[in-house]
């Protein structure tokens, strides 16, 4: 689709490039998703937190955990945006699924030390955490 829309000459937007980043991440093809990051840059159009998320979501689907715990630790450094309820809760989940009890509750602790109130949702991603582990 990418390279179809880029043969048209179709003008891209944030919502475009998130939605190719979901595609893949949804399909697992995360390998596709650093060349359209660095398109994106060339394009002048910077990543947001759905950008980060989406990428993050798709780490965690692929069995990369560690890959979205960098993504997540970029996002903290960032001076543009920080991660929100979203990126917490798939992070975490991320680690219930992978059976990473410890790390999960030291993530909790980082979301409220950032400020960051868990949800409804974070309290049942919670329980999968514990019920996993």
């Amino acid at each position: 689709v990418h390279d179809e829309m880029r043969a048209k000459r179709m003008q891209y937007s944030i919502v475009t490039y998130n939605a190719l980043i979901d595609a893949c991440a949804r399909s697992g093809e995360m390998s596709r998703v650093s060349p359209l990051l660095e398109q994106m840059s060339k394009d002048g159009i910077e990543p947001n937190v759905i950008t980060y998320s989406t990428v993050i979501k798709g780490y965690c689907q692929d069995s990369r955990i560690d890959k979205a715990f960098e993504v997540l630790e970029d996002m903290k450094r960032s001076a543009d945006f920080s991660p929100d309820e979203v990126t917490y809760n798939t992070v975490l989940h991320g680690c219930a699924r992978y059976r990473m009890f410890e790390r999960g509750l030291a993530l909790l602790r980082d979301m409220e030390g950032a400020g960051v109130t868990p949800s409804n949702f974070t309290l049942s991603v919670l329980v999968k955490l514990a019920n996993r582990s």
